[in-house]
């Protein structure tokens, strides 16, 4: 019996070049979310949402003077935070989930422990309302107000480190790069972005949006930044100084909230026209729209995409979700000895860190080619392999022998029967420009062994004069080719001269215009 000490590399088909086609597979995803949602009334406006970057993933709303604390498994009220005066803005999680800031109406920036609903930090120095907060790392958070500053502070002394005074209208949003702590965008109604370098504490970067700017997100690359403002949107390449890669429209209404699915392979947006519109990142279409009863002022996703969660004008917020995957039940009773489940016991069954896996190694089913080559018999596996559906698999085959410094073996030595087959491959597929350069080294290797030897047989001579039209033709359709394209290099050089030629002379007669 005969027995391998390695497992044979079975021979890899060359796939062909083509084009990458667009993956729709998640564009239904967004059709799962429940029809009716969980809908709940709040007292006031809901301005904010924020979900925890950390399990259990619950979701901060800020509506008038409280932050309530939902639960993403039942969408119920887990805490609510009311230590505030007048309203609250912008309340948002630290990445742990541990800490939650929230911005006041006093321009109060106030820190709390979301275990215990305690405040454990409270800042003051902006002279309005601070309607923006985002923690810039574990120690450290910043605000944005409506006296047109951003502030930063420190979180365990309680001073503030930077003041940052470029905006001239309302500050609405304060977003970190994902990418450096040090970097900080923020977007104002005097209709810019700006980007902070908080180690000169002055802007780097000056984004005009055109209108009134209400949210910015920042791709986690840190490369690239989306600004939303009026009825539209704009994509900002921040690595090459803040160039415009594009705007796009789809909502009647100022767009109020912007913000990334958990995977980031999606935008979605809010707006006053009661719309949330989900686009794809890769050509920036509207893969999903939902209709709202209301005007749009808030929305956030979940880090898992499990929830959709929007707030409305007229104080409702909805709660969409993912339907849950229903579990198989388990059965309690054990198998009959003997019986089909007793033989396919724990065969599902996942092993854990500490235990040992003993290791099967299947048969492997090799084609008739792959066990010709395992074996070192290369005529006889090209002989196998032409006689393939799928041309692939002899040029493969081809391409292997030659890596092996076996094409000889395989060539010499054929007699008529084994010969046809290889010149009626070399013929149809010579001309192909996925095949053509390597297999025209096949066609001088086969001439140079059996062009003396021709005239022996009919049907090898004719395949042969067959090879030779082939590549004739190809000849002169490339050679016809190349007068096309030499003509229309001088059509198109002709024109260009001409158009420019006509530029020169509008510019003379306007310049003589001027100086008569």
């Amino acid at each position: 019996m005969e027995s391998d000490l390695h497992t044979f590399k079975r021979l890899a088909l060359k796939p062909r070049a083509s084009l990458k086609s667009r993956d729709n597979s998640r564009d239904g995803f967004w059709n799962k979310y429940t029809h009716f949602p969980v809908v709940v009334k709040e007292h006031a406006p809901v301005t904010s949402i924020n979900f925890s970057p950390a399990e259990p993933y619950e979701f901060a709303v800020t509506t008038g003077g409280k932050v309530n604390i939902y639960s993403s498994a039942d969408g119920h009220v887990a805490r609510t935070i009311s230590k505030f005066e007048e309203s609250a803005y912008g309340a948002r999680f630290r990445a742990d989930g541990k800490l939650l800031a929230a911005g006041s109406e006093k321009g109060v920036v106030k820190v709390f422990e979301t275990s215990c609903r305690s405040v454990l930090r409270q800042y003051t120095g902006h002279a309005k309302a601070a309607k923006a907060v985002c923690f810039l790392d574990a120690y450290s958070l910043a605000s944005g107000s409506d006296d047109t500053t951003l502030r930063c502070w420190e979180l365990s002394t309680e001073a503030c480190t930077a003041v940052l005074k470029e905006h001239e209208d309302y500050v609405r949003c304060v977003v970190v790069n994902p990418s450096s702590a040090n970097l900080l965008f923020s977007g104002s109604y005097d209709h810019t972005v700006r980007m902070w370098d908080l180690r000169t504490q002055a802007s780097v970067l000056q984004l005009d949006h055109g209108a009134p700017v209400e949210s910015v997100v920042v791709f986690p690359s840190g490369g690239m930044c989306i600004s939303a403002g009026a009825n539209y949107i704009k994509i900002w390449d921040i690595l090459s100084g803040g160039r415009s890669l594009g705007t796009f429209s789809n909502h009647q209404k100022t767009i109020t909230s912007l913000a990334f699915d958990g995977t980031f392979h999606h935008v979605i947006t809010g707006s006053l026209d009661r719309l949330v519109k989900i686009y794809s990142v890769e050509d920036y279409r509207v893969v999903h729209s939902m209709t709202y009863p209301a005007p749009v002022l808030s929305l956030a996703v979940s880090a898992t995409n499990s929830h959709i969660v929007v707030g409305m004008t007229t104080k409702l917020l909805s709660i969409r979700r993912q339907p849950r995957k229903k579990s198989a039940p388990i059965s309690s009773s054990l198998p009959i000895g003997g019986s089909y489940r007793y033989f396919v016991r724990g065969k599902k069954h996942k092993p854990s860190l500490d235990e040992f896996v003993v290791a099967v190694q299947k048969k492997q089913h090799l084609q008739p080619y792959e066990k010709l080559l395992k074996r070192f018999k290369y005529r006889k596996a090209l002989g196998a392999a032409l006689l393939a559906k799928e041309s692939i698999v002899a040029y493969s085959l081809l391409q292997e022998l030659a890596r092996r410094d076996g094409l000889n073996i395989a060539v010499s030595g054929l007699n008529e029967d084994e010969l046809c087959p290889l010149l009626k491959y070399l013929c149809s597929n010579v001309t192909n420009p996925h095949y053509a350069a390597f297999l025209l080294d096949i066609c001088n290797l086969v001439i140079d062994i059996y062009g003396v030897v021709t005239s022996q047989s009919t049907a090898v001579r004719a395949l042969f004069n067959l090879l030779r039209v082939k590549i004739e033709k190809e000849l002169e359709f490339q050679k016809n080719a190349f007068q096309l394209l030499g003509a229309m290099d001088l059509i198109l050089t002709t024109a260009t001269v001409r158009l420019s030629g006509q530029q020169l002379s509008i510019v003379d007669k306007s310049t003589t215009g001027v100086t008569a």
